[in-house]
């Protein structure tokens, strides 16, 4: 019998842990994989208070040392297939074992949506990335592609044009669905160029293995290209990873969890935390600050 069962290992999830043990309340964290979420993708992570630079492997290693030094459990390869409220206890079936909880947190996350093109897997943090304002830093007066058509697409875009030498913009359709005052103003920036109609075909390395440029292909001519990059950055939306509760909470029509207050969700004594919760900011930082709060949810609903 744990106080609360945490599910979701990233930062949200050990924060909560972090500062729920202080609370002297027992946690329980369930990963399915490896602890430390889309942080852990990360090869430097420079916008983290404390931290000039540091990896996101290191970071979350960190985190991890300090929630088992406060006493929290920590188990891996833990699938989390079922949730069920029973006489004000939760029981949480994975695919290995039943665990008891007084209270549950979702930190699942979310999952970057990739374009699932040929050598996209291979060079994730290493040439292809999902955050400017984690990872653009490393392309300042370099040449970059943004993949996306989309508000986050533009917005992010317009921000590493400040420091890039060039930012090339690839759109699968004929139009942006970003708001006019993004097209507009990507007009007036002289070092972005737009390539519309164009599909991506695949990740195109050199012959050291490293980034080198994305194919492509004309939607109405069919002639296919290479764009070369020092890099890209795709931005074609986030995935929440909260399939498995839409019939537990209440998710928004993106999958988000809903929540109100100190991040209750639509069941009491169930919280949401991070990128899986309706609203959140997907940094790394803000990921902590949303544990801190689902602790706080906690100790209400304990005491």
């Amino acid at each position: 019998m744990f106080d609360t069962i945490i599910i979701g290992g990233g930062a949200a999830g050990l924060t909560t842990s972090i500062y729920a043990q202080r609370d002297r309340f027992d946690t329980l964290i369930l990963e399915k994989s490896t602890i430390g979420g889309n942080a852990f993708l990360t090869e430097k992570i420079e916008n983290y208070p404390g931290f000039q630079s540091i990896s996101g492997p290191k970071l979350m290693e960190k985190m991890e040392e300090q929630a088992k030094t406060y006493g929290a459990v920590i188990k891996t390869g833990e699938e989390v297939v079922s949730i069920k409220k029973q006489d004000n206890l939760f029981s949480i079936q994975t695919k290995g074992a039943t665990y008891l909880g007084k209270t549950v947190v979702l930190s699942t996350g979310s999952t970057y949506r990739k374009l699932e093109i040929p050598n996209e897997e291979e060079l994730i943090g290493s040439g292809i990335h999902f955050c400017a304002t984690c990872d653009g830093a490393f392309y300042r007066d370099k040449d970059i592609i943004v993949i996306g058509g989309g508000n986050s697409a533009l917005e992010e875009g317009i921000f590493l044009a400040g420091f890039c030498k060039s930012v090339k913009i690839i759109q699968r359709s004929k139009n942006f669905s970003a708001s006019e005052t993004y097209v507009e103003k990507l007009k007036t920036i002289d070092n972005i160029s737009t390539y519309m109609n164009k599909t991506s075909l695949e990740f195109v390395s050199n012959e050291n293995n490293l980034f080198k440029g994305l194919k492509v292909k004309d939607n109405e001519t069919n002639k296919k290209a290479v764009i070369e990059a020092d890099g890209a950055f795709i931005f074609i939306g986030l995935i929440p990873n909260t399939q498995s509760f839409k019939d537990v909470v209440s998710l928004d029509e993106r999958g988000f969890i809903q929540t109100s207050g100190l991040a209750q969700t639509s069941v009491e004594g169930i919280f949401a935390a991070g990128d899986c919760r309706e609203g959140a900011i997907a940094q790394v930082a803000a990921a902590t600050g949303e544990g801190v709060l689902a602790s706080y949810g906690i100790r209400n609903y304990l005491k």
